[in-house]
């Protein structure tokens, strides 16, 4: 655990973030990826805001990056994505210093070259996992949520050993450190999972050498409060509105502190629900990286040499465990991506582990590793072809959407896609100026007060207006059911209290139809 970053791995670390980044470029479709791609797409593109919890500083970094490489020629599609793709490169070039930096503490007699092979293979399988690559090729929060993670981790590691070499921390290790996890919450409030583990660590081993001064805590704390301010982006176009915003973001207080806490999503807590597609994953990617790497993880706390490390790779082991418990009782249809930090510290894990194999130095053990390396390489083959089928996907869902979105009149009226994809058609209207007359709806923002008011205003008539919501309960029989029935009720009260033409739009049906008026 080395606090320095040495030459090599500096060179390293880059090599890594540019051959990743390359292979993303090459595999991100010119279209809007799946997902929450298209919402995404329009708020980097137009500096708005998204769905709970708004991650403020994924829009105000992002916001020009796109708007660079838009001015570049890039279309905005492929912009949004590469700022995701850069994310996973980053992610990529901490994870590999933070993979050396364990190898060197596990083994410092290692040479040098079975120190980064041990590092490498492990990253390479992680690096074109489809879960990392799907999320690497469109707009998507995760990336940095993965970069975020890995550059916390390498710091803590850092700030351990120099603890452990004797080292004192001053305000400005507590600056850096309080930045970072202020970072993390400005980006997505899951990173307290990560940083209220490492954080403890760090001031029972201050508490321990007595050289935790209040002043330490005041400075973290003040240092965090930087990049939480971005949260005031949120407040602010509260009141005044984005021309993308999130729907059931109102002009109150109480909206503002519901968005920022996700307090939305807390239906979902409790339950775990991932749909057909995502069980195959879990089955045969996230959770055999997971499962191996929390092992790992529990390897180094029962191979460390002293209580410092011991408790840095406790702390480690915490951080990941926390991630995967949150994810397993967080019902949403998509959990898989949210394991991905979990398993990128198992990862990390791997590279002391494979350092520490006796003989791993000489011709033989080197020699056996670039052979293991080989191997991996035809591992990661399958998950490449799969990441050109699924950029061909991409590009096939977007000429039915396309063709779909053709069928309808420009006229005015309303079409609702009963899906949070709906955001697709309104990035054809806000970034290609396309049937502005048309007002593109999900049933479920319905009850937006936003949302009602331009119904009410536009049109003329509450879209509730005698409507009773229905009670749901997470994990409860036949729920998906009972939701897409809701829907269609609530589509149907909408089309008795319009005058204007309501269209259903549903890809997954191929259908585009007008709903006859009673």
């Amino acid at each position: 655990m080395n606090a320095a970053w040495p030459r090599a791995t500096r060179l390293a670390s880059a090599a890594v973030a540019l051959v990743s980044l390359a292979v993303y470029v090459w595999l991100t479709p010119s279209a809007t990826g799946m997902g929450d791609a298209s919402e995404f797409t329009l708020v980097l593109a137009t500096g708005g805001v998204p769905h709970p919890t708004g991650y403020p500083l994924y829009v105000l970094l992002g916001h020009p990056f796109c708007v660079a490489l838009h001015a570049l020629g890039i279309g905005w599609s492929r912009a949004a994505a590469l700022w995701s793709a850069l994310g996973a490169s980053l992610a990529l070039a901490f994870l590999l210093a933070l993979g050396q930096r364990l190898a060197r503490a596990a083994n410092p007699a290692a040479g040098a070259d079975a120190r980064m092979l041990a590092t490498l293979i492990p990253l390479a399988l992680f690096a074109f996992q489809p879960l990392l690559v799907a999320d690497a090729t469109r707009a998507e929060i995760n990336t940095w949520s993965l970069a975020w993670v890995c550059g916390a981790a390498w710091l803590f590691v850092g700030l351990v050993e120099r603890l452990h070499a004797g080292e004192a921390l001053g305000r400005r290790d507590a600056a850096t450190w309080g930045l970072v996890c202020g970072l993390g919450l400005a980006h997505h409030l899951t990173s307290v999972l990560v940083a209220l583990p490492l954080s403890a660590a760090l001031i029972a081993m201050l508490v321990r050498r007595r050289t935790f001064p209040p002043t330490l805590a005041l400075v973290a704390i003040a240092a965090a409060l930087v990049p939480l301010a971005s949260y005031g982006f949120i407040a602010w176009h509260a009141w005044h509105p984005a021309r993308v915003q999130w729907p059931l973001l109102d002009a109150s207080w109480a909206s503002v502190l519901g968005h920022v806490t996700g307090r939305q999503y807390q239906f979902f807590v409790g339950s775990f629900a991932p749909s057909t597609s995502q069980r195959e994953l879990l089955a045969t990617v996230a959770f055999p990286f997971l499962f191996a790497g929390l092992v790992l993880l529990m390897l180094g706390v029962w191979r460390a040499s002293d209580p410092d490390r011991r408790l840095a790779w406790l702390a480690l082991l915490a951080a990941a465990s926390l991630i995967a418990f949150f994810t397993l009782r967080y019902g949403v249809d998509d959990p898989a991506p949210y394991l991905v930090p979990a398993m990128a510290l198992g990862v990390a894990a791997a590279a002391p582990a494979l350092a520490s194999i006796p003989g791993v130095s000489s011709r033989t053990g080197t020699a056996a590793l670039v052979v293991a390396g080989l191997a991996t390489l035809l591992l990661v083959v399958p998950w490449i072809r799969d990441g050109i089928e699924e950029r061909q996907a991409t590009l096939d869902y977007e000429q039915t959407i396309r063709s779909m979105w053709a069928a309808i009149p420009p006229d005015t009226a309303i079409v609702s896609w009963a899906d949070d994809r709906y955001f697709r058609l309104r990035e054809y209207q806000v970034l290609r100026s396309e049937k502005p007359a048309l007002l593109v709806v999900t049933p479920d923002l319905f009850f937006s007060p936003a949302m009602r008011r331009t119904i009410r205003e536009r049109f003329g008539a509450d879209p509730l207006e005698g409507f009773v919501m229905p009670h749901f309960r997470p994990g409860m029989a036949g729920l998906s059911e009972a939701i897409s029935r809701h829907r269609e009720a609530l589509v149907e009260s909408l089309n008795v209290h319009v005058r204007v033409p309501v269209i259903l739009f549903d890809p997954g049906k191929s259908i585009v139809l007008q709903l006859d008026k009673p």
